[in-house]
């Protein structure tokens, strides 16, 4: 407290800045050969993994000739030639799984280190994004970017991967071992094999469309689950359950079906490479029977092509797996690309550091959305020095808060429009300006997470519960927090649901407090509460930002104001009065009586109300009966 029993706040000190994103930034070798570019980031744990895989497929691809050479000598009758084949086996198997642990512990690292470097990616884009993407795009759709994409794009770098190479490796170290031990045999029972190549690609191009178009489905189903739950009071309000879950069950109709298509096409792939190896197995015991019985080849060398056989259906197995997996991942990495290559609208180029606020000038300032051609500012001047309180009225639609945006960068403008420290936006780091700028919307957003947290949010450290109980006090919410019995550690639900849309709008105002900022922009953000707390939260909010601090020198706050009720603006420096997206007066509230009939419009709509009220109240009360 200062020596005048005063709230005191420090100053705010000068902040160390948000760090940057570097991963925001997409290479071009990433966009173009993803797969490519994992294996060269990564290169130890895909070499490693690799190579265990190579020796597996070895060891493993050498164990029917260790079984060849024991039944050889076991019809022999050789002992001991059987006890050092039965050794060689047994020395082939500790090789396989020795070999085959490493692999799986080296590969699982590799491909799950490659999906959190593609989620911090595409997380870190969502961050340098502007307000304009995300009114565009569903948020269902892009958690499906982040969680499902992610995952098919994870399988198909790893698993799918690991399986194509597995079956490469085994049809390189086989096929010469089968054509070494019956070069007849071998093109007789592999002679479908050359339709593979052919089949695959076929296959490849199908499951790739069909997989597109099952995320893209997936994607709908997602973002109209979430804004069903999201919108469920207003659902259950206006009694449209039947109707939104009609909607929904269409939705999830369509991914069904678009599921039940890639099925089909990726059931039918196994089968189609597996055909041209197992028919290898009859053709062997049907033509090559003969030559075992004549004693023209040992009955080991039979097993033993027999047992290559058999381990050719993996191969087949795998490869066609391999690229189904492969493909699918693909077709996830394009939509995920879609988001990575997307530039945002605000980037930050700008190296000029602020140091505190001393002003805001606004120069001719024209702005109109990107959907739209209309202007919803025109032509719009004001400078605003540090340490003044500026209202800004009009009606709706007048373009109070399209300035509030711009003035924080939320929205781009041209350059030398809006100049911070006579500096222009653009030229300033963003994150030196958002350090200097504390806005509160009118939409109050909350976090699930404790009272405490979600109002120090803004703050590198937290301050103590001390502190955040000091600027609840200001909003006049703290007697409402210590009532709940957790107080100030009790949890919110999702987005503030179990509060009430005044509660949310003063922990939001109490949330920029406690940053202590030099600009503060509070837009109709206490809309939801009554107009004598309104009041009565301005004029604390006027008491703290116009102390002393404790050196005594006078606080240098600015603040921005923009509210419907206009008694709550009264003190205010200066008015701002807006119309049409233009400036229509500027002046205190005496000024703008005379010189602006919109405010004199709202000023007479507003008592006109007043006093409705007043009536309505008169009427109720016991005594005001005759």
């Amino acid at each position: 407290m200062g020596p005048n029993g005063r709230l005191i706040f420090p100053m705010q000190q000068p902040q160390t800045l948000p760090p940057t994103f570097p991963l925001a930034h997409t290479p071009e070798s990433l966009a173009k050969k993803p797969f490519r570019f994992y294996f060269k980031e990564h290169r130890g744990l895909f070499s490693a993994g690799m190579a265990a895989l190579f020796f597996t497929n070895l060891f493993d691809s050498l164990t029917p000739l260790a079984l060849k050479y024991a039944i050889d000598e076991l019809t022999k009758k050789d002992l001991n030639g059987l006890g050092r084949a039965i050794l060689i086996y047994a020395a082939l198997m500790t090789g396989v799984a020795i070999f085959r642990f490493l692999w799986r512990l080296f590969w699982g690292k590799f491909h799950h280190t490659v999906a959190e470097d593609l989620r911090n990616r595409i997380f870190a884009k969502f961050t340098v994004l502007g307000p304009s993407f995300y009114q565009k795009h569903p948020v269902g759709a892009l958690m499906s970017l982040l969680i499902n994409d992610v995952n098919s794009f994870r399988m198909g770098i790893g698993p799918g991967i690991l399986i194509l190479f597995d079956g490469i490796f085994y049809t390189a170290m086989i096929l010469p071992l089968m054509v070494w031990l019956s070069p007849s045999w071998t093109w007789k029972t592999l002679i479908f094999l050359p339709l593979v190549p052919f089949l695959m690609h076929y296959m490849e191009k199908i499951l790739h469309q069909r997989y597109r178009v099952e995320q893209d489905r997936l994607a709908d189903v997602s973002g109209q689950a979430q804004e069903i739950i999201s919108g469920i009071r207003v659902i259950k309000s206006y009694a449209q359950e039947g109707h939104r879950r009609a909607s929904f069950n269409k939705t999830s109709r369509s991914y069904e079906d678009a599921c039940n298509s890639m099925a089909r096409a990726d059931a039918a792939f196994e089968p189609l490479m597996d055909f041209s190896v197992a028919a290898g197995g009859a053709i062997l015991l049907y033509f090559c029977t003969p030559e075992v019985t004549s004693g023209a080849v040992t009955l080991g060398t039979f097993f033993a092509f027999y047992e290559y056989i058999r381990k050719m259906i993996w191969p087949m197995t795998a490869i066609g797996a391999g690229i189904s997996m492969i493909q699918q991942g693909r077709a996830s990495f394009d939509r995920v690309k879609e988001l990575l290559v997307t530039e945002t609208d605000i980037p930050d180029e700008g190296d000029v550091i602020l140091n505190g606020f001393q002003s805001l000038e606004i120069r001719d300032l024209t702005f109109s959305y990107p959907t739209s051609d209309a202007p919803v500012l025109a032509n719009i001047s004001l400078d605003i020095h540090a340490g003044e309180t500026i209202g800004f009225v009009g009606p709706v639609g007048a373009g109070k808060t399209t300035l509030m945006n711009l003035v924080a960068r939320l929205y781009p403008v041209e350059s030398g429009k809006i100049l911070v420290n006579g500096s222009s936006l653009e030229k300033i780091k963003q994150s030196s300006l958002h350090s200097i700028v504390s806005y509160v919307p009118q939409d109050a957003f909350l976090f699930s997470d404790t009272i405490s947290e979600n109002v120090a949010l803004g703050v590198e450290e937290f301050p103590g519960v001390e502190r955040v109980r000091d600027v609840t006090r200001v909003v006049n919410i703290d007697q409402e927090i210590e009532a709940v019995p957790e107080q100030y550690g009790a949890y919110i639900g999702e987005r503030g649901v179990n509060l009430s849309g005044g509660q949310k709008q003063r922990l939001t105002i109490a949330r920029a407090l406690i940053r202590n900022s030099p600009l503060v922009i509070l837009d109709d953000s206490l809309s939801a509460v009554d107009g004598k707390t309104e009041r009565s939260i301005v004029q604390s909010l006027r008491r703290v930002l116009s102390s002393r601090g404790d050196q005594g020198q006078k606080k240098n706050q600015t603040t921005l104001i923009v509210s419907h009720r206009l008694a709550t603006l009264k003190h205010a420096d200066r008015i701002v009065v807006l119309f049409g997206g233009r400036i229509e007066a500027i002046g205190k509230h005496e000024q703008l009586m005379h010189i602006s009939p919109t405010y004199r419009e709202l000023q007479h709509l507003q008592s006109e109300q007043k006093l409705a009220a007043a009536g309505e109240h008169v009427q109720a009360s016991p005594t005001g009966a005759k």
